[in-house]
């Protein structure tokens, strides 16, 4: 009797097996548990992000990854050779870098670069020696004048645009003859706070320009004080620097 009882528990688990590995597999469950991408998911190009990793370039770096798909490294302007380029669809240079440390190490690099440390634009060629400046003390602003409203560049914001919430600290310099100068500050044609340079063109030092170079007035520590209108032509750089639509 416990002979045949153990022939029938033996029989049964039998079948039980024979069902698992017979029953087709459902492809919408599988297809079901794969994630789908999402903005923050890298799309393959990286970013060389030269600044810190917290405070306001923390905002910019975040954005980056969020709304570009970048993959960000994060550097010290310490580590900056010209080496570091390799390897990187762009380079975001923070103001909160000490100019020193960068000068024109990105010059010979085919990378497209957006600098937004004022005084490396005298470094790089993007200006004459001494060409730059800021906006800071009693001289804040949150406005500047769109002088380029066509240019991908503008992000289709045309005359005077409140980039920052209240007054703050911008960047600007007097770029070369051949630059695409997209905004100034208001009054001023000579103290453009968005220019860029295309691949091909010469500087300001009639150098020839290996890749697209981009400045962006945001100074360290205004980031959080940037507008909607600011951010769409921070994005608006990113894109056209990479060569994105």
């Amino acid at each position: 009797m416990k002979r045949l009882l153990n022939m029938i528990v033996i029989f049964m688990l039998f079948l039980a097996l024979m069902a698992c590995t017979s029953a087709p597999v459902n492809m919408d469950s599988v297809s079901n548990q794969q994630t789908a991408p999402n903005k923050s998911q890298s799309n393959g190009k990286k970013v060389l992000f030269v600044g810190r990793d917290s405070g306001g370039d923390a905002i910019v770096s975040k954005r980056l990854k969020e709304v570009h798909g970048l993959e960000v490294t994060v550097i010290s302007d310490k580590e900056v050779s010209p080496e570091k380029a390799n390897g990187y669809t762009l380079i975001y240079v923070s103001e909160s870098v000490n100019s020193g440390k960068i000068r024109d190490n990105f010059v010979k690099a085919a990378v497209p670069v957006i600098y937004a440390e004022p005084q490396s634009t005298s470094d790089t060629g993007m200006t004459i020696t001494d060409g730059y400046g800021k906006l800071d003390a009693g001289n804040v602003a949150k406005m500047i004048q769109i002088k380029d409203s066509k240019h991908q560049l503008a992000a289709g914001l045309q005359n005077q645009v409140d980039v920052y919430k209240d007054n703050g600290k911008m960047g600007y310099a007097t770029p070369g003859s051949e630059a695409i100068v997209v905004a100034t500050v208001p009054n001023d044609d000579q103290k453009a706070t968005i220019f860029a340079y295309e691949k091909g063109v010469k500087n300001a030092k009639d150098q020839p320009v290996l890749a697209r170079e981009v400045f962006f007035y945001l100074f360290n520590g205004e980031e959080i004080n940037q507008t909607e209108s600011g951010w769409k032509l921070f994005d608006a750089a990113v894109r056209w620097t990479v060569g994105k639509k």
